[in-house]
């Protein structure tokens, strides 16, 4: 961290004075309650607030607002409400295989489940996370030779994480990610950044070791061929090697200054990148530039993923969905007969499509999502460059 940089921290740590305290004291009381308040039995899931939906060996998994998670076995046409400990909202989750996978949200909660999503324990909570961002920050200042450049950066997270904890529970986790290495990591708003290497039961915080000096947030993780990036807010990208001795994360090439809310690596090698008002970048291989993909959209792009048969699907903040046919060089939009602000997509083993969002589960069959490309405008947006 530079100079700079540690001044504009310290101005930002400055503006939070005791008159706050209370506030964060009624605060925390609430995080209580909602962390140990299981999450309310829904009569009309699918017509919930959702947030991430996944697949995890033939089952579908979604979750939402308030503690819901509801898993199908059926492709979506069906749901059951999955057991949860927690009543508070849930914005993303990854599974490792059939049995195994792990969701985050607010109050900076990460869940396990070792059932296919049937039933959830919760193994970390933004009070636990504050608590280890300061014993982190500690060891750090203690390290530092007295008087340096380090000694003044560890005063500053020790008072960040001081911060922290007396705000209590109060900040969500936004992503969860499992690299290739096996190193679980969840992160979120204002810079929050905690690993583990044993799928979950212990974590360790980041934040000191990441190169984030304004405490951006950050949106999500994205990995592919040895290397796991680490993007967000005002367009920041880290990115480290994840294939044999892992290094640590560093400053990364960005193509953008605006803000990034999702990436898509693809099985041949690509990345895409989302953001701001429809823009849309990709690289091609690690280490390659990024080159801007026309859309014919203007609102954020926020989540993707790749079909069986190769093609790449995008969604918008605004309810648009993007098709690629040749690895995401050219999108066109589909025509649905319905669409509401999308938040995530996964295709399910016997085809279907699921789309969720701010009005629930969208579903479209094989023959369905033929008949929208079939049907939306045949001429493609082509790329251009930076």
């Amino acid at each position: 961290m530079d100079a700079v940089g540690l001044r504009r921290r310290a101005v930002l740590l400055g503006t939070v004075g005791v008159g706050l305290l209370p506030m964060a004291a009624r605060a925390n009381e609430r995080v209580g309650r909602a962390l140990g308040l299981p999450a309310v039995q829904v009569a009309r899931p699918t017509q919930a607030v959702l947030q991430a939906v996944a697949r995890a060996g033939k089952r579908m998994v979604a979750v939402g607002e308030r503690g819901l998670v509801i898993y199908s076995n059926d492709g979506g046409q069906s749901w059951v409400q999955a057991r949860v400990p927690v009543s508070c909202t849930l914005t993303a989750l990854r599974f490792a295989d059939a049995q195994r996978g792990w969701a985050v949200g607010s109050m900076g909660v990460v869940l396990a489940t070792e059932d296919g999503g049937a039933s959830w324990r919760r193994c970390l909570d933004g009070q636990t996370a504050a608590r280890l961002a300061l014993q982190a920050a500690q060891a750090q200042l203690q390290a530092s030779p007295p008087g340096s450049e380090a000694m003044a950066q560890g005063n500053l997270l020790v008072e960040d994480a001081q911060r922290l904890v007396a705000e209590g529970a109060d900040k969500p986790l936004l992503d969860i990610a499992l690299g290739d290495d096996g190193a679980l990591w969840a992160v979120g708003a204002y810079g929050l950044a905690f690993s583990s290497t044993d799928g979950g039961r212990e974590w360790q915080s980041q934040m000191h070791r990441l190169p984030n000096p304004d405490g951006l947030s950050y949106y999500g993780l994205v990995s592919r061929k040895g290397e796991q990036l680490l993007f967000g807010e005002q367009g920041l990208v880290l990115g480290r090697r994840t294939g044999g001795v892992s290094g640590n994360f560093s400053a990364q090439p960005s193509p953008s200054n605006g803000s990034l809310f999702g990436a898509l690596a693809l099985r041949e090698g690509s990345l895409l990148m989302l953001g701001l008002r429809g823009k849309l970048w990709r690289s091609a291989e690690p280490g390659d530039a990024w080159t801007a993909v026309q859309t014919p959209v203007d609102a954020s792009l926020v989540a993707g993923t790749q079909l069986a048969d190769g093609s790449v699907l995008l969604v918008g903040a605004a309810g648009q969905v993007l098709l690629s046919r040749d690895g995401g060089q050219r999108f066109h939009p589909l025509a649905l007969p319905q669409r509401f602000p999308f938040t995530g997509l996964a295709e399910a083993d016997d085809g279907t499509v699921l789309l969720v969002g701010m009005r629930g589960l969208l579903r479209l069959t094989p023959a369905e999502l033929t008949a929208a490309a079939s049907s939306s405008p045949s001429s493609s947006v082509r790329k251009s460059p930076v």
